[in-house]
């Protein structure tokens, strides 16, 4: 498979060796391994694609350096490559652990100079969580993180809860290559925030649906104010199919849910190169996407000294202008393209000038222990530590946590002034210009000189600035009532599922003592405390054009929409403001006459045994078992699902079990409530006698939505 023909890739942990290494006996090979066991051919099937790996050995030595290819795919499958890392010494031998440590990082950006109240309270994300999203399980990261700490002089985190994709805690299958990246998130999270709570959400694929999932259960967890994504896919190539559509119908996820406090989303800008277009979600506008530069330190403590970018045609930041994007209004004083363009943010990610880090699991290739990692994906978890000593600092100065597309982006997007400007120096104090060129697309504002930042971001200073005398507030006229009033003349469902259709009538009434003439706007949201604020989701807006009423007269109006499919499920209120457009009269509020219970759309397909009794098996012999799965979700599931027939000897799904048939690809759509019957033949086990072993059916699916419960995927039966 070319690069940059396929439309989605995984942002990549990268390492390249030093340049006196480079110039060492070194020869070259290139090696292609399969994605997973099951690949098919490419043509048609998602999972049939490969990963090319370029390794740059050491002669005659073990050591390997490794340099990954990103995979690419396209949009509709979205599944995104997992992390590469680079083993640079046994874990044994902790003095020559290699790459910048937490320390020299601090320093260099400035973290250590973060304090708050009067420089009493250091800057360390206390009180706040950070969401790690990956996808699979790394089964030694707790023991791994120990081993860093213990490295570096840090204490364990306050609190650290892993959880599946639903947040549950049965958690996905191992995979190595997301393991290290697993390990360089939750590492470096830590690392610069070291008081922050730390949630890592597993999705059990890392197919696209798998991962938002993961996303949508880390908004929604009480507590969290920052959430750090390093995958991501180029939108590079248009098939023409639905790409485009899916990922803006995918960019609602990335904002704050409706009663919870306020989150800041972070992703990777990807590691591709600018040839291969910019990646989602780093291309979202509800997302600071952060892009790569190659630090420079003055001596062993980590003093700054330069930066520049990190950047190529095939390695390096994935930075330009979005193809599905539209400009959000933040970035328009620091560009006028008409598109989103990405990163916002600059971070060290050369793998030149990567960071240490540990991971006892080792990769495909047995690379394991203290490893040194750049990329991209290495700055968006610091970047969301960031975040997270930001809203510490808002929270002891009586604030809210950072919202990302109304707080953290515009904050950041408004000390932007370009060179030979009178706001130069303010916005150079802020970041560091990377290249002393303004506003780039590779690095976006700059890195962060992390105090300023964080007083930005609306913390309070490292130190209490002299009181001065507060001028007396002028006044502010209250706006006139608007003359057009709403009134619902509808009251609505009790109960609703997200994404699905609804309509209710309003009735538009002139309240004024002459004739209206002109354009009204609607607007419909979904609040949890029967106001009209920022908290409310939108539902829809209308603008009438042409709206004519006499006097005191009215007119009904049919306003027609889908309920959001990103709400928790709970009670709304629906309420309406009505208003003349581009007036400076306030807008009039209406309830509905009742509250609506909105539920997400969810599938949960449940296995069982067609009717529970034991299945006759003969050694030897063939035997037919029979398995219903059932949609007990709220809409209908589409897609396929594959069925496993195992025979175990302890009723637990292990790899030790035998593997007696299989079902793939089966295709379904099934409605809630609805079941299928699978009627699957088998040859018993010639060496294990009925009732000595049971039989498991085991079934996983690729459907939209997602399955929500994993828990019920596999059922086991006696055999007689």
């Amino acid at each position: 498979m070319a690069r940059g023909t396929c439309r989605i890739g995984r942002t990549n942990s990268y390492h390249n060796p030093s340049e006196k290494r480079r110039k060492r006996n070194k020869r070259f090979a290139w090696k292609f391994s399969a994605l997973s066991s099951n690949s098919e051919n490419r043509y048609g099937y998602e999972s049939g694609l490969m990963k090319l790996d370029f390794f740059w050995f050491r002669s005659p030595e073990v050591d390997r350096r490794r340099l990954r290819a990103p995979l690419v795919e396209r949009l509709e499958a979205r599944q995104f490559l997992s992390a590469t890392t680079s083993t640079v010494a046994p874990a044994a031998a902790a003095s020559s652990v290699q790459g910048f440590t937490p320390a020299q990082i601090a320093h260099a950006y400035g973290f250590d100079q973060i304090t708050f109240a009067n420089g009493t309270v250091k800057g360390s994300g206390a009180g706040q969580t950070i969401a790690i999203i990956d996808a699979f399980n790394a089964p030694n990261i707790v023991a791994d993180l120990g081993v860093f700490d213990q490295q570096f002089g840090l204490s364990a985190p306050p609190s650290f809860h892993i959880v599946n994709q639903n947040g549950g805690s049965s958690l996905p299958a191992t995979d190595r290559g997301w393991a290290g990246e697993i390990s360089l998130d939750i590492e470096w999270a830590h690392a610069v925030a070291p008081q922050a709570n730390l949630l890592l959400v597993e999705a059990n694929s890392a197919s696209t649906a798998d991962l938002i999932a993961a996303v949508n259960t880390a908004r929604h967890t009480p507590g969290v104010s920052a959430v750090t994504m390093s995958w991501g896919g180029s939108e590079f190539v248009n098939y023409g199919g639905g790409e485009s559509q899916s990922q803006l119908n995918y960019d609602p996820i990335f904002t704050t849910p409706a009663g919870h406090t306020g989150i800041t989303f972070v992703a990777s800008a990807g590691d591709s190169g600018i040839s291969n277009g910019v990646q989602w979600p780093a291309s979202s506008p509800n997302v600071v996407s952060v892009g790569g530069t190659s630090l420079q330190v003055q001596d062993a403590s980590g003093t700054y000294s330069s930066e520049g970018p990190w950047r190529g045609s095939q390695n390096g930041t994935s930075g330009g202008f979005s193809q599905v994007e539209t400009e959000p209004t933040y970035q328009q004083g620091a560009q006028q393209s008409g598109s989103r363009s990405v990163p916002d943010v600059g971070y060290n990610a050369d793998p030149n000038t990567g960071v240490a880090v540990y991971d006892s699991l080792a990769d495909s290739t047995g690379a394991k222990g203290w490893l040194v990692v750049g990329g991209t994906s290495a700055g968006a978890p610091q970047w969301a530590a960031l975040i997270a000593i930001a809203d510490q600092g808002r929270a002891l100065a009586g604030k809210g946590t950072l919202n990302g597309t109304t707080d953290t982006l515009p904050d950041l997007y408004g000390v932007y002034s370009p060179p030979g400007t009178a706001g130069y120096s303010t916005y150079t104090s802020v970041f560091h210009d990377i290249g002393n060129d303004g506003y780039g697309y590779t690095t976006g504002l700059g890195s962060p000189q992390a105090a300023a930042v964080v007083a930005t971001l609306g913390a309070a200073n490292t130190a209490t600035p002299t009181p001065t005398p507060t001028p007396t507030p002028t006044p502010t006229p209250t706006p006139t009532p608007s003359p057009i009033t709403a009134v619902f003349t509808q009251t609505p469902p009790s109960a609703v599922i997200g994404g699905a259709a609804g309509s209710i009538k309003l009735r538009l009434t002139n309240t004024d003592s002459t004739r209206f003439v002109g354009p009204v706007t609607v607007q419909l949201f979904a609040s949890t405390d029967s106001s009209v604020s920022n908290a409310d989701a939108t539902i829809t807006t209308l603008t009438l054009n042409n709206v004519r009423l006499n006097a005191g007269a009215s007119k009904v109006v049919t306003l027609k929409f889908t309920y959001p499919t990103g709400l928790s499920k709970g009670n709304y209120e629906l309420l309406a403001t009505a208003n003349p457009s581009n007036t400076d009269t306030a807008p009039s509020e209406a309830i509905a006459p009742a509250s609506i219970l909105v539920a997400p759309p969810t599938v949960d397909l449940s296995t069982t045994f067609a009717n529970g009794n034991p299945i006759a098996v003969h050694p030897g012999h063939g035997g037919n078992a029979v398995v219903t799965i059932t949609n007990t979700g709220n809409v209908t599931a589409t897609g396929t699902v594959n069925l496993n027939l195992l025979a175990s000897a302890d009723q637990t799904l292990d790899v030790s079990d035998q593997v007696l048939a299989s079902i793939t690809g089966r295709k379904i759509s099934l409605r809630a409530g609805r079941s299928i019957t699978l009627r699957v033949h088998f040859v018993a086990p010639a060496d294990r006698a009925a009732g000595a072993y049971s039989l498991i059916a085991s079934t996983s699916a690729s459907i939209n939505p997602a399955d929500a419960n994993s828990s019920n995927d596999v059922a086991v039966v006696a055999t007689g």
